[in-house]
C-alpha cells in the first residue's frame, strides 16, 4: 500500500525532475517515510528517493494522475548581486552559480562571494549536490526564477556520459626523483578510435563541461583531469566500487539532470543502478556503435529525439 497522502503525491507529481519543495509539515512526512531525502548542503530543497519514485508509480496506478498542482506564481525578484548570480548560471551549460573556486574567478570573468552564495542557496535557487566548494547548481527553482525573472529558456542540464576505452596514450615517464611525470587530461589519455567515436558524438550533443568518461578505475571523471595511464577493467581489484561510483554520481546531481551513456552494456549496468534514468541510445556491435555515433554527429534531429528521450526517463 502506498505511503503517499494526497497531499505527498501532489508534492511529488509536481516536482518529477527529482529536486522537491514544498510545505514544510508536507516534507517532513515524506522524509519521515523514506520518500524524500534533505540535500546535503540544505538550502530547503530535498531529493525524492527511489521508495518515492515507487510510490508516486504506485499511487497513480491506484488512484490515477495525482493531484494537480498550483498554478506556478510568479516569484519575486532578488535583490541585484543575487538577481544576477542566478541569471548567469542559468546562461551556462553546467548551470553553475559561479564562486571564488570556479574558472570564472580565474579568467576574470564574473563570479560572486560566499554571502550571495548562500543567499541564493538559502532561497532555494541553487544547490551544491553534495560538493564542498563554493559553486553551486541552479535547483528546479533556480530555472523557474531564470526564465520568469531573466527571461532565459533554461531546462535540466544535458549530461553525456562516454565509456573509457582500453588504448591509451603511453607513460609519461619519470622524472629524476623517481615520481611518474604528469599524466594526460582524461579528454586525451585514450586513443582507441571506439572511443573516440563516442567522444565526438559526445561533443556534438553537450557542452565539454557535461561530458564524464566513465573510468574503470577512476569511475566519472571530466575531460580535464590529470591521469596516468592503467590496465583495469571492470570486476578487478582495483576497479572503481559501486559505492564510490554512487558517491560521484550524487556529486554530479544526475537526478536533476537528462542523461545519455555512449558506451558497452557492461559499463551501462555499472551505471543504471545509481542512474535509474539513464538513456541508453547505442544498440549492437562495436560497429553499429560507431555508426549511431557518426550520424549523431551529423545530425541535428538525431541528436533531439536522443534528448527528447531521455528526458521522457526522468517521468
Amino acid at each position: 500500500m502506498s505511503l503517499l497522502s494526497p497531499t505527498g503525491a501532489k508534492i511529488l507529481d509536481a516536482h518529477d525532475d527529482g529536486v522537491v519543495s514544498g510545505h514544510a509539515a508536507a516534507i517532513a512526512r515524506l522524509e519521515a517515510d523514506g520518500l524524500v531525502v534533505r540535500h546535503a548542503g540544505d538550502g530547503g530543497t530535498h531529493r525524492m528517493t527511489e521508495a518515492g519514485r515507487a510510490a508516486l508509480d504506485h499511487w497513480r496506478q491506484q488512484h490515477g494522475p495525482a493531484p494537480a498542482p498550483a498554478v506556478e506564481s510568479f516569484l519575486p525578484k532578488l535583490p541585484a548581486v543575487q538577481h544576477e548570480a542566478i541569471v548567469t548560471a542559468a546562461g551556462r551549460p553546467d548551470q553553475l552559480v559561479p564562486g571564488r573556486d570556479d574558472r570564472a574567478y580565474w579568467e576574470g570573468a564574473r563570479w560572486f562571494r560566499a554571502p550571495t552564495l548562500r543567499a541564493v542557496q538559502a532561497a532555494g535557487y541553487a544547490t551544491s549536490f553534495g560538493q564542498h566548494g563554493y559553486s553551486l547548481y541552479l535547483t528546479p527553482a533556480g530555472r523557474t526564477y531564470a526564465r520568469q525573472r531573466g527571461g532565459i529558456d533554461v531546462h535540466r542540464r544535458r549530461i553525456v556520459i562516454i565509456a573509457c576505452g582500453q588504448e591509451k596514450a603511453p607513460h609519461p615517464g619519470y622524472n629524476e626523483y623517481g615520481n611518474a611525470n604528469p599524466g594526460y587530461p582524461a579528454g586525451e589519455l585514450y586513443t582507441g578510435q571506439y572511443h573516440r567515436s563516442l567522444r565526438l558524438a559526445a561533443d556534438a550533443l553537450t557542452d565539454a563541461s557535461l561530458i564524464r568518461i566513465l573510468s574503470a578505475r577512476h569511475g566519472l571523471v571530466d575531460l580535464e583531469r590529470p591521469l596516468l595511464p592503467y590496465d583495469v577493467t571492470i570486476g578487478d581489484p582495483q576497479a572503481i566500487t559501486p559505492e564510490r561510483l554512487a558517491e560521484q554520481v550524487f556529486d554530479l546531481g544526475t537526478y536533476d539532470a537528462d542523461v545519455i551513456f555512449l558506451g558497452g552494456q557492461d559499463y551501462a549496468e555499472l551505471l543504471r543502478p545509481v542512474i535509474p534514468h539513464l538513456h541508453t541510445p547505442l544498440s549492437g556491435g562495436m560497429g553499429e556503435h560507431r555508426g549511431l555515433c557518426a550520424q549523431a554527429r551529423d545530425y541535428a534531429a538525431l541528436r533531439e529525439m536522443w534528448w527528447k528521450q531521455a528526458a521522457a526517463l526522468q517521468r
